[in-house]
């Protein structure tokens, strides 16, 4: 057992195995990896698995959602504000650190079932003096203001007075150990005392001056009393620090607790920042370490209850997967509308903490099905930045709203013009410029979060301005062609990047003819009988009768190429006639080698593409095609995807299993659940990938478990289990129900109802009644 490697009172306090992912030793070169793997978030904020002492490999990021900063970067990025963990232990001047001493014991795991990080280590110094330290550090999900860390310090051989330096840290800087990007974000306003004891730190962005407090105290406590002494506050420059000492004896174990919290003005006026942190700390102490703890941890609990997958007879992969769910569910905010979900969460600072087409396609249908608030915020986000959108349609010369391809807290373009490399170099970055499939894939997340949640009121009102705005777009982005009587559109790239631009990619154009029409179809809805709604629609909008009979005229003429007389789809116009290479090898790993032609050609000048383009376009609408359409598909563009982006292989794992192609999609999850947790794409240092975390989720409930819901609004399960499960078990929401779907080894199916009322749901083929429990 994982928890067998700490002890006490630790030992008694951690989960078992199958909750527990564990750092077995100390390598510093995995110290960036392992600071994304251990990070923690409760939504309103994460912060990075750094040592409390630090370490010479460090990116000792704290994030809280929603406080971006441009400054002289290219984009507004989530600015990385004052690190609060710091705490260093001193006997005789020596630090007592993993950097600084002989390690006879190390481990560190993450609790997911608790969502906190726990750690077991025994130093020796240079002269000897052996030290068990353990402990703990959550940030609250009861109260997301709260975030804690507590030491259990024992000295094993030694006697003496050992030194205690509670820090924040406020030079914690973007970029951190890039010479040549790194930015400050925030300037300080204050560095002061807390109250009598503890410490106050204050900055503001630089753009928009948003400012950001926090505080923290520090205790020790042996048999329930309090022992430091001599406190002392220090203002170094831009750190914050806290000196007290205490009297340990050889056998006998201090607690050191740190007492943390945090707040923007965006909750409190900016006056009162230093009132409310300290008031916040103040109860905190009162409601102590440990029941704030049960608090955060009975949070947890409830939504284990709703999110957890169970994989019987897999036990890596079932552990693997609950990593994933993990570290989505912990970031969603269900209390806030203006935040959305970034590309690496709040676990590193790639993409600057902009939100993608990731939120839509890939992760929404997670919080849709499990926690369907914060889905509803994710969507509001998006209504929240409307305007921004069409003001970024008009600059670009279309109608409607265009989406940005990053957004950040303001809805303007965050994808910067151009791409500075390592070396100094510069290339023009066209992705803003040409991917726009992003704009449908906001509209597509309207329609599915309401297919999954039954909201008509957000629909009928913020959904229909948004989708109406976004058919607008996409109306006058097509351009007709007068000689073969058709509207495509040109200059586009798709989510395969390799090929960019393109004419007439046909994920972007099957899915702005689906945007129109649905649309469309949607208004004759409203006027038919949501009359209220119809009218502050066609007036918000200034939509007229004419505007709507031009897309149906658009909608019905846009161009989607495909190989004449096949059922072959083609990616993009011309894309056949491309060089037609394809994947022969694998590596050890069952991972596709790239072909030796990619040595003297382009990606762009042959078939290989990065990632699921037509098959992501199979898994949205697979509705709209025949069966024999999909397996032709599927089975062409799989032979020539090399998968260069983490968003394909889950795509390519839950098509797979709707065509037969069971043992692949087997091999396709392991690879997207193992994607972090392996580094297996030697990035996991930059965060945890978020899309592939929502990927691996539909995989196992879209793929094997085959859950779907079919025209009438029915649920359906239609299992696919591999070889190597013994069973599988999980929950979702449906129509106003929770249900908990358990499958076996033969796909039998039982569905029964948690919450709610009973109702049928489509098993195999045959419809049954779930009933509760």
């Amino acid at each position: 057992m994982i928890k067998d490697r700490f002890s006490g009172k630790l030992k008694e306090m951690l989960s078992s195995d199958e909750w527990m992912i564990l750092q077995p030793e100390y390598d510093p070169e995995e110290n960036l990896k392992f600071e994304s793997l251990f990070s923690l978030s409760n939504g309103y904020l994460g912060i990075r698995g750094s040592h409390e002492e630090g370490g010479k490999i460090t990116l000792p990021y704290l994030y809280i959602n929603g406080v971006f900063d441009k400054s002289e970067t290219f984009m507004r990025e989530l600015a990385a504000l004052p690190n609060w963990l710091g705490i260093k232990l001193f006997i005789e001047k020596e630090l007592i650190g993993i950097e600084n001493c002989q390690i006879l014991k190390f481990s560190r795991a993450l609790d997911m079932k608790q969502a906190l990080l726990a750690k077991s280590l025994i130093l020796r110094d240079k002269k000897g003096r052996e030290t068990l330290v353990e402990g703990i550090r959550f940030v609250s999900r009861a109260n997301v203001h709260r975030m804690g860390i507590k030491l259990y310090v024992t000295p094993l051989n030694y006697s003496g007075i050992i030194e205690v330096e509670n820090i924040i840290d406020g030079t914690i800087i973007n970029f951190y150990d890039a010479p040549r990007f790194k930015v400050k974000h925030t300037y300080m306003t204050a560095n002061e005392p807390l109250d009598k004891d503890g410490i106050y730190m204050e900055v503001a962005t630089r753009d928009n001056h948003l400012h950001t407090g926090v505080g923290c105290r520090i205790e020790a406590y042996k048999n329930g009393k309090s022992i430091l002494k001599n406190r002392m506050f220090h203002a170094f420059g831009e750190q914050g620090v806290e000196f007290g000492d205490f009297d340990a004896a050889e056998g006998e174990t201090v607690e050191i607790i740190k007492y943390v919290s945090m707040y923007t003005e965006r909750e409190a006026a900016r006056y009162t920042l230093h009132t409310k942190v300290k008031e916040e700390i103040d109860g905190f102490m009162v409601k102590g370490f440990l029941e704030e703890l049960e608090a955060h941890k009975t949070v947890y609990e409830e939504m284990w209850k709703a999110a957890d997958i169970r994989i019987a007879g897999d036990f890596e992969l079932d552990r693997a997967i609950r990593f994933n769910v993990f570290h989505l569910m912990s970031t969603g905010n269900e209390n806030d509308s203006r935040v959305n979900v970034g590309a690496k969460l709040l676990s590193g600072e790639e993409y600057g903490g902009h939100a993608f087409w990731d939120t839509e396609i890939f992760m929404l249908p997670f919080f849709a099905y499990i926690f369907p608030e914060t889905a509803k915020n994710l969507e509001s986000y998006r209504y929240h930045l409307l305007e921004a959108a069409k003001a970024n349609a008009r600059k670009n010369g279309f109608k409607g709203a265009q989406y940005p391809w990053e957004s950040a807290d303001d809805g303007t373009e965050q994808c910067p013009d151009w791409t500075i490399e390592p070396d100094g170099s510069c290339y023009r970055c066209y992705v803003a410029v040409y991917e726009h499939h992003v704009t449908a894939a906001v509209a597509y997340g309207i329609y599915n979060y309401v297919k999954i949640t039954r909201d008509l009121d957000f629909l009928l009102n913020q959904g229909a301005e948004i989708l109406t705005e976004t058919a607008r777009f996409w109306a006058s982005r097509c351009e007709y062609v007068a000689e073969k009587d058709r509207y495509e559109i040109n200059q586009v790239t798709g989510p395969d990047e390799w090929h960019e631009p393109v004419n007439n990619n046909l994920y972007t154009n099957y899915l702005a003819k689906w945007n129109l029409r649905y649309v469309i179809s949607l208004i004759d809805t409203l006027k038919k009988g949501h009359s209220k709604e119809y009218d502050t629609l066609m007036e918000k909008t200034g939509l007229t009768a004419r505007e709507i009979k031009d897309w149906e005229i658009v909608q019905e003429k846009i161009y989607l190429p495909r190989k004449e007389g096949t059922d072959l789809l083609e990616q993009f116009e011309g894309y056949f006639k491309l060089e037609d290479v394809v994947i022969e090898k694998y590596d050890e790993h069952d991972w596709p080698v790239r072909p030796e032609a990619l040595k003297t050609k382009r990606a762009s000048q042959t078939q290989i593409i990065k990632q699921a383009d037509v098959v992501m376009l199979l898994h949205l609408m697979g509705q709209e095609f025949t069966e024999d359409e999909i397996r032709k598909n599927y089975e062409y563009y799989e032979k020539r995807t090399l998968h260069g982006s983490s968003l394909s292989p889950s795509i390519y794992s839950v098509m797979g299993l709707k065509v037969g192609d069971d043992s692949k999609a087997y091999r396709y999850l392991k690879r997207a659940a193992f994607l972090d947790l392996l580094n297996l794409q030697k990035n996991t240092r930059e965060g945890i990938h978020a899309a592939n975390t929502g990927g691996v989720w539909q995989t196992v409930v879209f793929g094997f478990a085959g859950v779907s819901i079919g025209e009438d609004g029915m649920l359906t399960v239609r299992p696919h289990m591999p070889k190597e499960w013994e069973g599988l078990d999980f929950c979702l929401r449906h129509r106003n129900s929770r249900l908990r779907i358990t499958i076996s080894r033969d796909n039998s199916v039982s569905v029964k109802v948690l919450e709610g009322e009973a109702l049928e749901v489509n098993v195999n083929g045959q419809i049954v009644k779930a009933v509760r429990e």
